[in-house]
């Protein structure tokens, strides 16, 4: 014969199960760094007459997985586990690049790679941060870029850093890739625009 304490332990037993096989699966969301669809105008105005090479993007390891970042400490780094990029920033880091000088045809060729042609100049990308900034009650996008114009013998002619924070209403990961690809965008016009003035032959 099952005992009072016997019955309350079966009943709490079979609650918890059933609860355990309603709930749902969390489903994962996925955020993509990408070109702009609708960019503004560029300030370049004729094609220069050089061949770039645009060389693979180096992301410090820390962003270089599918998982974002958010700091929460000078040290501390936590990462989403349900909420990722849908591209490794690498890759999407790239297509972004691309895609800008396929756009606006500031050298006479880009690509990522040239077979049987030696590349004038040679683009670096690197990518120091990537992540969600918390700063008490504020949330930053935070996009810490390097960008390095070099001969192909790897002589440097224009480098560029700059560390961007840009705050955000609120700890949306929608209004942080927003803002990263707004960042993005806004620091390769600006370094493009350096280097094109800085390229350009004199008349």
């Amino acid at each position: 014969m099952l005992t009072r304490k016997t019955i309350l332990i079966l009943m709490v037993s079979t609650l918890v199960l059933t609860g355990c096989r309603s709930s749902k699966p969390v489903t994962p969301s996925f955020f993509l760094v990408e070109y702009p669809s609708d960019p503004p105008p560029t300030d370049t105005v004729k094609v220069l007459p050089y061949v770039l090479e645009l060389a693979e993007v180096n992301v410090n390891p820390a962003y270089a997985s599918p998982q974002i970042a958010v700091r929460e400490g000078e040290q501390e780094l936590q990462y989403f586990v349900n909420n990722q990029w849908a591209v490794r920033p690498a890759q999407s880091f790239a297509g972004f690049i691309e895609q800008y000088f396929a756009d606006n045809r500031v050298f006479t060729q880009t690509q990522t790679r040239f077979w049987n042609l030696q590349p004038d100049y040679r683009l670096q990308t690197i990518v120091h941060n990537l992540e969600i900034l918390r700063d008490r009650r504020d949330f930053y996008a935070r996009l810490h870029l390097e960008f390095r114009l070099e001969t192909a013998d790897g002589e440097l002619i224009e480098r560029y850093v700059k560390d961007n924070r840009r705050l955000l209403e609120s700890r949306d990961l929608n209004l942080f890739t927003v803002a990263v690809n707004n960042i993005l965008f806004e620091e390769l016009n600006y370094f493009t625009g350096k280097i094109y003035f800085g390229l350009s032959p004199a008349e």
